[in-house]
């Protein structure tokens, strides 16, 4: 498992949030956030939302 970030926004003209958590590839990452965390924690699905990054357990990070 490595870290990801994933940058999301919940209406057009809002603020880009971001959420980071543990997930096995950038899809499982993409599809965790869309489906399971972003809309347990704002109620609803984002309007948007992207892989922006991940971390290895060695500390390097490559952002996509």
């Amino acid at each position: 498992m490595k870290a990801y970030t994933v940058h999301y926004r919940m209406y057009l003209a809002a603020d880009t949030k971001s959420i980071s958590f543990l997930a096995k590839n950038k899809q499982d990452a993409y599809d965790k956030a869309v489906y399971e965390i972003i809309p347990e924690m704002e109620h609803e699905p984002p309007y948007e939302a992207y892989v922006y990054s991940v971390t290895y357990q060695n500390g390097n990070q490559k952002i996509f």
